[in-house]
């Protein structure tokens, strides 16, 4: 009796083992208000910034054009492929967001209004989310936003183990990086390490001062228009930045067709494989730049998140 007992045991143990492995734990994400701005923006996060963190690896995740006012996605993907981190995601919704979203007007910060959803007509860069234009009728630039996170995880007594702080961007939301790399103030404190990944963008920041921002330097917003082309040449000589692209990236979806996108070249690998070259012809600027192509992929963040290069650059 003692053995059959002993056996039932084990058949017991052994079926809650296997139904623990199949329950993985849930990932937490919510929307959260940012404290003390005006008017309000949206961040997803595992828990309120105002809580802390204890942990070593905070990213700063930028969504895409059709991001803005959901959780999406891309972020589930990156809290699972880096899930010792604080992921944080600031929220820059367009009206069209809102409205296919059916989320009424609350008085939120709005972004590129003046933008059609033709993409071969620009808009202006004024109110241009991915390049630090202004929310609608404001003077808050969505890089405004990054420089208060940045102000946030440097604060020891919210994040006492931080030490390392990535500004990650897919899409839309590598545009947004790559831009921020040339003219955000980029201020954490000492003892953080500050790291930016640009992925898949559509354009790219080209240091032409007779183009228009944000394909070049000409007419930039309010937020970078008293830096000199020499400072801004400067941020991109002096900070770290891995650049990637799928090489099967090459369908139109969503394609900045404009006159000045399309001097990059004809689709986003091919503007990729143009920035690298030019990239590289400037030895101090090359010597800051990792370029890294992944391999059978397309316009997918899931799938870029997952890659082992792009891991080993946020986390090492």
């Amino acid at each position: 009796m003692k053995a059959i007992f002993n056996l039932k045991m084990g058949i017991f143990a052994l079926l809650l083992m296997l139904v623990g492995c199949a329950q993985k734990p849930e990932q937490t994400a919510s929307i959260y208000p940012l404290e003390g701005v005006d008017p309000a923006v949206y961040y997803i996060a595992p828990t309120p910034l105002n809580e802390g963190y204890k942990g070593e690896l905070a990213i700063i995740m930028i969504q895409g054009w059709h991001g803005g006012v959901h959780i999406i996605p891309g972020y589930l993907a990156l809290q699972e492929a880096i899930k010792d981190s604080y992921v944080i995601s600031p929220m820059f919704p367009r009206n069209e967001m809102m409205q296919t979203y059916n989320i009424e007007p609350d008085g939120r910060a709005i972004w590129n209004d003046s933008w059609p959803l033709d993409l071969t007509i620009p808009g202006v860069p004024d109110d241009d989310w991915r390049g630090g234009g202004d929310a609608n009728g404001t003077q808050l630039s969505s890089y405004d936003v990054i420089d208060l996170l940045f102000a946030k995880l440097s604060d020891k007594k919210l994040f006492p183990n931080l030490k390392r702080v990535a500004l990650v961007g897919f899409s839309a939301g590598g545009q947004f990086v790559g831009r921020y790399v040339a003219v955000g103030k980029g201020e954490v404190a000492p003892h953080l390490e500050l790291v930016y990944v640009a992925m898949a963008p559509s354009t790219f920041l080209i240091p032409d001062p007779n183009d228009t921002w944000h394909y070049g330097l000409k007419n930039r917003p309010r937020y970078s228009r008293e830096l000199s082309d020499e400072q801004i040449m400067e941020n991109l000589r002096s900070r770290r930045c891995l650049h990637a692209c799928g090489d099967a990236d090459v369908h139109e979806k969503a394609l900045d067709k404009t006159a000045s996108a399309m001097k990059q070249g004809e689709n986003r690998y091919v503007r990729f494989l143009n920035f690298q070259a030019l990239v590289n012809s400037d030895p101090r600027w090359k010597s800051v730049a990792t370029f890294h192509t992944f391999a059978n992929i397309g316009h997918k963040s899931i799938a870029a998140y997952a890659d082992p290069v792009f891991i080993k650059y946020v986390t090492e």
